[in-house]
Order: structure tokens, then sequence, then C-alpha cells
């Protein structure tokens, strides 16, 4: 017989899975006292395989839901119009109208062989790029 969770573990659980600003009461001390028990019974549910499987399982399902990936882009979205350039790269980049910086350096023999020369020149290159691309984004 599965065991399953009774309806205090399930509010609990409810609790656990609101984000810590929005949680009333605030903290688990004066949750377990809200509801009667002694904080170690919380502890103890938070322990049960039961209760940590289905408490991982809500988590993750928020984690990917679309209505907080859309609360994330658009506070980035927010933030860059402010002129936060991290924020409008960040951005540009989970909507897939940026595409990371990627180097790729294509040197036959070890790195190590390289001079100091060739290194400094592929560096420059590099910083180069990323100065461009930092033009860019301050122009949007």
């Amino acid at each position: 017989m599965a065991e399953i969770l009774d309806t205090r573990q399930e509010q609990f659980l409810n609790w656990l899975c609101t984000p810590a600003s929005g949680r009333a009461p605030a903290s688990q001390t004066a949750y377990a006292k809200e509801i009667g028990v002694d904080e170690t019974t919380l502890r103890r549910w938070k322990n049960k395989p039961v209760f940590k499987q289905e408490w991982k399982r809500r988590i993750e399902e928020l984690q990917g839901s679309p209505e907080r990936t859309q609360q994330l882009l658009d506070n980035l979205f927010a933030r860059a119009l402010d002129g936060d350039n991290n924020s409008a790269k960040l951005y540009l980049q989970a909507t897939g109208r940026l595409a990371p910086v990627q180097l790729q350096v294509e040197h036959k023999g070890s790195v190590s062989e390289l001079s100091d020369a060739e290194l400094e020149a592929m560096i420059a290159s590099t910083a180069q790029a990323e100065h461009e691309l930092r033009k860019e984004l301050k122009a949007l």
C-alpha cells in the first residue's frame, strides 16, 4: 500500500512550495506554532521519503513553469530598458536573438606551443569581439 500525505502535511507542502516572500506565516517556527505542532514534527515530515518525493516533484514543476520563465524574461526586459547591459545580453540570449560569444581556435599543435605573440593576438581578437558586442548592446 502506497504511503500518502495527510491534510496537514499537504498544507505544509503547499506552504514550502510558496516563495519565501509570499509565505504566511513567514518562518517555519511560526508555521508550526500556527498549526499547533512542534517544529520537530515538521522536520520529521520533511524527512519522510513520500514527502521528499512529492516536494521534489512540485519544485521541479514550478521551476519549469512557463509563468515563471515569462516573469524572469519580463524582469530582464525591464532592467535592460533601464540600461542594464547584462540584462539586455541575457534577455537576447534567452530569446534566441543573440548567440553567446564563442571562441573557436584552430591550432594543429598543443596550445602550449603557441608563441607569446600568437597567444596575445588570440586574446586581443577575443577582447575586440567582446568590445564590439558590448557596443551593439549599448546601442539597443
